[in-house]
């Protein structure tokens, strides 16, 4: 058991609202920043992240915080997210603090090649989010020596889980499951690198207790047809009958393969993923309600 402070940034979103138990019974002293909800502190990154540092006083430093919605991929606000985190991370040395683990993204990488993604294949974002990612985690990455911080820069893959907000797949399909409403997807042969949030806090909780730094990604290392997940959540729920593929295009460029290489996190956690995609959607629409 550790007696260590952490701040916990985006407390109130998906994978936020996921770590913060885990974290408190492996006896952190968890504070927790959001916009909303039931938090130890309440503010807006953007505008004040030192006071956010100040007020912690935290020695651990977990940050999921960042811009999302709808149209999140490519909105420029986004941008205004590389500034806070930075700024944030600063205010966190500054008031004694040595471990942050922050929360990238998979779509810091190049998608064009497809395939299977290790912390070592290329950097090529594709959208405003993924950029300012990268560009994020390239900057706390090489500026964590200088800061007397050990840092480690997760990347997730395809997350999924209850109270997904608008614009993900499975929050989408909930929302449709719901209305009883007919859900047109593409063919859904293109394969993701999906994992349970449940299974995404595992994974970064063990990181918070590791001394691994540098970039780390998070996924099962499986990639799947996304009509898996689609057609799986659909029978779960009882409305095979609502969902129908091939009605939509595929977006343009979308590759075919996206798979995580996940032997750095293995081999410095131990990391194995508890849910498999069955079990996952199960848990995630019984919370729901809808299984």
């Amino acid at each position: 058991m550790t007696s260590r402070r952490i701040l916990v940034t985006g407390a109130s979103g998906l994978i936020g609202r996921a770590v913060m138990r885990p974290l408190q019974r492996l006896g952190y002293d968890v504070v927790g920043l959001s916009r909303s909800g039931d938090t130890a502190l309440r503010g807006h990154l953007l505008r004040d992240p030192e006071a956010a540092a100040e007020m912690a006083q935290a020695d651990t430093l977990l940050h999921l915080a960042w811009a999302d919605g709808p149209h999140r991929m490519n909105d420029v606000a986004n941008l205004n997210w590389v500034i806070a985190t930075l700024r944030l991370l600063q205010a966190f040395a500054a008031n004694g603090g040595k471990r942050a683990v922050l929360v990238g993204s998979c779509a810091e990488y190049d998608w064009a090649l497809g395939g299977r993604f290790s912390e070592d294949s290329p950097l090529r974002p594709a959208s405003v989010y993924g950029a300012a990612k990268a560009a994020t985690g390239l900057a706390a990455m090489g500026a964590a020596d200088a800061l007397g911080v050990s840092l480690a820069w997760a990347r997730p893959f395809f997350v999924y889980g209850a109270g997904e907000a608008e614009g993900r797949l499975l929050g989408d399909l909930v929302r449709g499951f719901r209305a009883g409403a007919t859900i047109a997807c593409s063919d859904g042969r293109q394969r993701r690198d999906y994992l349970h949030v449940d299974d995404l806090a595992l994974a970064l909780t063990q990181l918070l207790q590791s001394s691994v730094e540098g970039a780390v990604n998070i996924g099962s290392g499986r990639a799947i047809e996304v009509r898996e997940l689609v057609l799986t959540a659909a029978r779960l729920a009882g409305c095979d009958h609502l969902v129908h593929l091939g009605e939509r295009p595929r977006p343009p460029g979308d590759p075919d393969v996206i798979e995580a290489d996940i032997a750095r996190l293995r081999d410095a956690t131990g990391f194995e993923p508890r849910y498999d995609l069955e079990s996952g959607l199960a848990a995630a629409l019984r919370e729901e309600g809808l299984a």
